[in-house]
């Protein structure tokens, strides 16, 4: 649902053209089921300009635009840590193999001299083009596996993810389960630097009942992370009778978020139940976000917050 391109830093002057830029502009980003990556992570900005600097000819006039062109593209990118990077070999050639180290979804790029089955031709592509084309919603089984697959690709190149579910019980074992998959997604071929976690969900009201809670974490949640990886877990109260009401389930990160019909644990019975998982838009996630991930958040915090330290995955 939401995938990382590496773009070749000589295409972007050539989205200077109103309508070829406005597109690009317009499928990559927050909202869209395309982030760009920063490829190479300290030197991609500085290709970029190189290249328009020996294609403009001289036509400085562009530059505000070349700046604001560039600034939009650069919004949100995935980092790699630990790229396959050589300056002195063609840009293409580099990030086949980091590709072949660490997959991209796609190379977005000028040419395929090579005939790369994962190298798309900038401007051949449309919304209908194999590896281009991706959806911003599904129906999956209530799996944990499942759920953990369709989000997998945004766990593993996000640096700031933030789980939501209100009624989240770490004693059960559907909850459990689905976090245990999500975790195993997140660092598994990670790319991206160590993620800070956080979990959000909603107070009981109940005398006793959050310290049992909070044992619960601290007892079963350390296995699912890797040795040292910390995440926060926080429950949260509505502010009545005219706050945002905390009922929806989501995976928001710094790069975008998804929305569950259902919520955040497993079937279960070995039925067939299945769910919707939907991308948010761009207006939709900045929304979720301010009211989950900043500071303070929108709803009241009367109990401390619970960290728990991994110890090392179980799977």
């Amino acid at each position: 649902m939401l995938r990382e391109y590496a773009v070749e830093p000589d295409l972007v002057p050539t989205w200077l053209d109103r309508e070829t830029g406005r597109y690009f502009l317009d499928n990559f980003g927050l909202g869209t089921p395309r982030i760009m990556s920063r490829y190479p992570r300290k030197h991609w900005k500085r290709l970029v300009w190189a290249a328009w600097r020996a294609s403009n000819d001289g036509k400085e006039n562009e530059q505000t635009r070349m700046e604001t062109l560039v600034q939009r593209l650069s919004e949100v990118m995935v980092k790699r840590r630990n790229a396959v990077w050589d300056p002195s070999r063609p840009w293409l050639d580099s990030a086949v193999e980091e590709h072949m180290r660490a997959p991209f979804h796609a190379v977005l790029a000028r040419s395929n001299p090579a005939g790369h089955d994962r190298i798309l031709i900038a401007g051949d592509v449309d919304g209908r083009t194999p590896l281009w084309a991706v959806d911003h919603g599904d129906t999956i089984p209530r799996k944990a596996e499942a759920i953990a697959g369709a989000v997998g690709d945004m766990l593993r190149v996000a640096t700031d993810i933030v789980f939501v579910d209100p009624h989240f019980a770490p004693h059960r074992r559907r909850f459990f389960d689905v976090l245990d998959a999500c975790f195993g997604k997140c660092f598994e071929g990670r790319v991206a630097d160590v993620p800070r976690i956080r979990l959000f969900s909603s107070t009981r009201d109940e005398n006793g009942e959050f310290e049992f809670f909070k044992k619960e974490c601290r007892n079963r949640l350390p296995v699912t992370l890797p040795d040292g990886q910390e995440a926060t877990i926080r429950r949260l109260r509505e502010r009545r009778p005219v706050g945002e009401k905390l009922h929806n389930r989501y995976i928001l990160t710094e790069l975008g978020g998804v929305s569950f019909g259902t919520g955040l644990d497993r079937e279960e019975a070995l039925g067939h139940a299945t769910d919707d998982l939907n991308l948010l838009g761009r207006d939709q996630y900045e929304r979720r976000w301010r009211q989950y991930a900043s500071e303070p958040p929108a709803f009241d915090q009367p109990e401390a917050p619970i960290v728990v330290t991994g110890t090392g995955r179980i799977s």
